[in-house]
């Protein structure tokens, strides 16, 4: 009895290179995608991390500034003081707005504060001075503090 052995007519070894091929692609695409999405995540972490580090670096600049002109009306009796000063008009390519607050305001929980705002973030910056302030808004860029002898207090304006 002679045993006859029959080979299988369809060669079945190509559908593993093609399906190997195509999962390759499949898992490589998926990785990427997840890579893309995170780096995304990151990259808007990080710009809001700049965002909130230069808001902060112009109200400190700023609350400077109101600090050392209320020096100035203290050291004078019956003081005429205006101070122009220069900032960014835009933090990482957005425009803010600069706002002086008093009493605790919300979010101002000192007695004066400067809050700094974009759409996306915002800073609070207190500071301490002896002159009374005026609540005020001024866009961000050329800011002009001045003391404001009726009222006996500071104004924060545009030129």
């Amino acid at each position: 009895m002679k045993r006859v052995i029959t080979l299988p007519t369809r060669d079945e070894r190509a559908v593993s290179t093609t399906v190997t091929y195509v999962l390759t692609i499949a898992i490589t695409t998926i990785l990427l995608s997840g890579l893309i999405t995170a780096a995304g995540g990151l990259v808007g972490g990080q710009q809001e991390q700049a965002t909130r580090n230069e808001l902060g670096v112009v109200g400190e600049r700023i609350a400077g500034e109101l600090t050392s002109v209320d020096h100035l009306v203290q050291a004078g009796t019956n003081p005429d003081v205006r101070l122009r000063t220069s900032h960014p008009r835009r933090i990482v390519g957005a425009p803010y707005s600069v706002e002086l607050k008093t009493g605790g305001e919300n979010p101002c929980t000192h007695p004066q504060c400067l809050v700094l705002s974009t759409a996306d973030v915002t800073v609070t910056v207190p500071f301490d001075n002896a002159t009374a302030v005026s609540p005020g808004r001024v866009v961000g860029g050329d800011v002009v503090i001045e003391y404001d002898r009726t009222n006996e207090t500071l104004v924060l304006g545009e030129p």
